[in-house]
């Protein structure tokens, strides 16, 4: 008896030529046994686990509904006659209505889960403007606030198969620990790996640094690698001659950004309005520059409010003409 006829039967999805020709089968000496030995070996092999276990649940249901209604109807007394002719207890009959239910599951459903299993891996790319800042919220429960003119790529198994990430500008993380998969990040050559921990990546202008403000991280750059306490920043310049160095950083200017604050620290008007050009996202044109530097903390304040605070202390004036700004002095 082909196996596939059997489990339409036991499914209640056999013609009523397959039912008889079941039953005549079932009549025969050592039918009994072969059968069994049909369930168990599949049992066995493990068939089973691959039923998740809401559908394994969705089952016994089934087969509590099944083996009333096989009391009650025709079919259902012949089976179940057959059964007790055979001297099996009720266990075994639920063993039978499981296994054939399962079995049903494995061939109708088989198709679907290759498809599921062959859903190609994409990649997740994730933007900000000039201006614009962005909080997300991984797969993993770990969270990344990216500033502004930053990109941020990840596949989309994310937290199932790895957790890696390609960092274009800038952006703070803060890691859910998992033991079993290292988080790491990928700012052009440099690798930096954590399990629970929080740290800013930056990769602009040639330029990588990575500031730990918990826990520890690796960071690596080809042959070179060095570890990392709260406190202590990596770095690498691109267009020097020197690798990867260990230094310290100031955790105040390197992670207000991601509250809305801005500080400069005896900075020169060139390199101040460049900050502003990437917070803000407008442009500056001015024929000259003042070469003194500016020393001051702006606490999610508007553009205005800035360019009025540093035209007193620098004696220029302004005009914005929406993402345009003119500064005369």
């Amino acid at each position: 008896m082909k196996k596939e006829k059997l489990i339409r039967f036991l499914n209640n999805l056999s013609t009523p030529e397959e039912n008889r020709e079941v039953m005549d089968w079932l009549k025969k000496a050592g039918s009994e046994d072969q059968f069994l030995n049909m369930l168990k070996k599949d049992w066995d092999s493990g068939k089973a686990n691959k039923v998740s276990k809401l559908k394994q649940q969705e089952i016994l249901g089934h087969i509590h509904q099944a083996t009333l209604k096989s009391r009650n109807s025709l079919k259902g007394k012949q089976v179940f006659h057959y059964f007790l002719k055979f001297g099996k207890v009720a266990a075994t009959f639920l063993l039978f209505l499981f296994s054939g239910y399962f079995l049903y599951e494995a061939i109708v459903f088989k198709d679907n889960e290759t498809a599921v299993a062959e859903i190609p891996v994409t990649k997740i790319t994730k933007q900000t403007a000039a201006g614009e800042k962005l909080r997300l919220t991984l797969p993993d429960r770990s969270e990344v606030i990216v500033n502004s003119l930053s990109t941020l790529n990840f596949s989309s198994d994310f937290g199932s198969n790895n957790r890696e990430i390609e960092l274009e500008g800038e952006a703070f993380f803060s890691v859910a620990p998992d033991k079993n998969k290292p988080f790491k990040v990928k700012t052009g050559t440099v690798v930096t790996t954590a399990l629970g921990t929080a740290f800013n990546a930056y990769a602009r202008e040639e330029e990588v640094k990575i500031s730990l403000t918990e826990g520890s991280v690796h960071v690596a750059q080809k042959a070179e690698e060095i570890s990392l306490l709260p406190g202590e920043m990596a770095s690498v310049r691109f267009d020097a001659v020197s690798g990867l160095t260990k230094g310290t950083f100031d955790p105040d200017r390197t992670t207000l950004w991601k509250e809305g604050k801005i500080r400069f620290q005896s900075k020169p008007l060139r390199e101040i309005l460049q900050s502003l050009e990437t917070w803000y996202g407008v442009r500056f044109e001015t024929k000259a520059f003042d070469n003194r530097k500016v020393t001051g903390l702006f606490n999610n304040e508007s553009l205005e409010d800035i360019l009025t605070g540093l035209s007193f202390s620098l004696g220029f004036e302004y005009q914005i003409d929406q993402k345009n700004v003119v500064i005369k002095f």
